[in-house]
């Protein structure tokens, strides 16, 4: 691990999702790389140099007498896909000489960035830091991430028209790089082991599936949709139906935030019948977290539309739209929303405790402005009229 490592990993790093073993073999044993390194070792011509120096520096072959020749206590290194693999990956660097660090910035910028692809030409600038661009780092970038995909550490893919636009963009270039990378799972895996071995905090999902589910939220709230869905998935599973169940309604009474309401909502969903049963009786018991779980049952076709109530309706949405603006997701809702449906009016008159900071999201971010500005209004009124936030 190298202090470049060190210094990029002083933050956070994101809970990862690893494959099965058994999938992660597969993957190795698909690496064209892979197969290469294994024929010269075994006396292969490489015909490319790269090969030659690779096996070298990944401990198969040594120098002797001018030439290579199998390193015999690593024979069975050759044999084994994965930790050939992860040799070979750890090694990048060595293989085909590259400014230091070089390997570990781009990995973990994209290991950082989770299921969201990078866009090329950002990950050049994140690369540069700001300074002015520098044609050899840009070359040795490109050769980093030409060995990285080569290896299948990478896949690569072309974004769309509306994506491109957008890099152009943000990037202020007419004709940036067109490509989007992520890492393979294979590589989430080794860089993952990788940090833990160098005694960093690298989570994994599922790991803290014996936690509650108020220990959970925190992490749960700093999270991508796919990786909520995939610990909520974990946690469920550490526990029988009924148990689950038992504590995520618990939780939802409890909860006193709209994220926290949500995921109990998503964890019940997990349980199956019981889940629905559960929520029933939730809803039965009213206020803010009974209104919740309403919407959430007719939303599954687990109850009648034409039962819920007018102020289970405004209360159990305002509360969703909360929890998705705690989780950053509100704003791109609004966009969506039906031209017919009002939104400033249900957070009017919803009487939720977060309908405050939701008009003032809508009178700030909805493109219709005529639906802003209503927004913006009803705002300044609610709080004329003494109206606070659950902030205040």
């Amino acid at each position: 691990m190298s202090e470049t490592w060190e210094q990029d990993a002083g933050s956070e790093m994101p809970p990862v999702l690893l494959r099965p073993e058994a999938e992660l073999r597969k993957a190795a044993e698909r690496s064209p790389l892979l197969d290469e390194v294994r024929g010269y070792v075994a006396g292969s011509d490489a015909g490319d140099p790269l090969i030659a120096r690779w096996a070298e520096v990944s401990g198969l072959v040594r120098v002797v007498d001018g030439e290579h020749v199998p390193v015999e206590e690593n024979a069975t290194l050759a044999d084994d896909a994965l930790r050939l693999w992860e040799r070979l990956y750890s090694t990048i660097g060595e293989a085909e000489p590259l400014p230091f660090g070089l390997v570990d910035t781009i990995t973990l910028t994209l290991y950082r960035s989770g299921q969201v692809t990078v866009p090329v030409e950002l990950l050049f600038e994140a690369i540069e830091l700001g300074q002015a661009p520098d044609e050899s780092t840009r070359y040795a970038t490109s050769v980093a991430l030409d060995l990285l995909e080569r290896l299948g550490a990478l896949e690569k893919r072309t974004a769309d028209p509306a994506g491109l636009a957008l890099i152009a963009e943000i990037a202020g270039k007419p004709d940036p790089s067109p490509y989007v990378l992520s890492l393979t799972p294979i590589a989430v895996w080794a860089i993952n082991r990788a940090l833990r071995e160098a005694g960093m905090d690298a989570p994994v999902i599922g790991e803290a599936a014996e936690k509650s589910l108020g220990e959970l939220s925190p992490r749960l709230a700093e999270s991508a949709p796919e990786i909520i869905d995939a610990e909520l998935k974990a946690w469920t599973r550490h526990r029988s139906p009924s148990d689950a169940a038992a504590e995520a309604s618990e939780f939802l009474r409890t909860a006193r935030l709209p994220e926290e309401r949500l995921f109990a909502l998503i964890a019940l969903g997990e349980t199956g019948e019981i889940g629905l049963e559960t929520a029933a009786g939730i809803r039965a018991e009213g206020g803010l977290a009974g209104a919740a779980a309403a919407m959430w049952l007719s939303e599954r076709g687990a109850v009648d539309r034409e039962t819920i109530t007018r102020d289970e309706v405004t209360l159990g949405m305002a509360d969703h739209y909360a929890a998705m603006n705690a989780l950053g997701a509100f704003v791109h809702q609004l966009a969506d929303m039906d031209d017919g449906f009002d939104v400033v009016d249900l957070l009017t008159s919803s009487g939720h405790p977060d309908r405050l900071e939701l008009l003032s999201v809508v009178g700030a971010s909805h493109p219709d402005r005529k639906m802003a500005k209503k927004a913006r209004t009803a705002s300044f009124k609610l709080r004329s009229s003494g109206a606070r936030t659950r902030h205040d």
